[in-house]
């Protein structure tokens, strides 16, 4: 009986690693790159290199995470979405640009109050990232 259970565990933990693992670690970097930017993580250190995280590598590692997972998803052609997911996808990249360099984008979210406005940037993205990756 012991066998069967251990060919059971092997065969969870084999799974788990095989199991789209590349766009289970893009959601994890997209999420806390996302966080990050609108400000759900405060500092992000890795101190074995001193490196401290700026807003620039966060907004390349979300757009990057973003473009990749979108390049591997099913759909692929932006052509085969719906008009209301090709708006959602979009907005994901334009609120994460938008905040970064458009001075009135970021006006506008800090004008919803704080930090209401940030929280729902990223909830914009994460809506965003959802569409673009099924």
């Amino acid at each position: 009986m012991s066998s069967r259970y251990q060919d059971r565990a092997k065969g969870m933990v084999s799974d788990y690693m095989n199991v789209r693992t590349l766009p289970a670690t893009l959601s994890v970097a997209f999420i806390l790159a996302s966080l990050y930017q609108f400000g759900g993580i405060t500092t992000v250190e890795l101190p074995w290199i001193s490196y401290t995280l700026t807003t620039q590598h966060g907004l390349m590692v979300s757009l990057g995470a973003f473009a990749a997972a979108f390049a591997s998803s099913e759909t692929k052609q932006f052509e085969n979405y719906m008009d209301w997911e090709k708006v959602a996808i979009a907005a994901g990249p334009g609120v994460i640009l938008g905040q970064q360099y458009v001075t009135e984008v970021n006006d506008f979210l800090v004008s919803l109050g704080d930090p209401l406005g940030m929280q729902l940037a990223f909830l914009t993205t994460v809506v965003s990232w959802g569409v673009a990756v099924q």
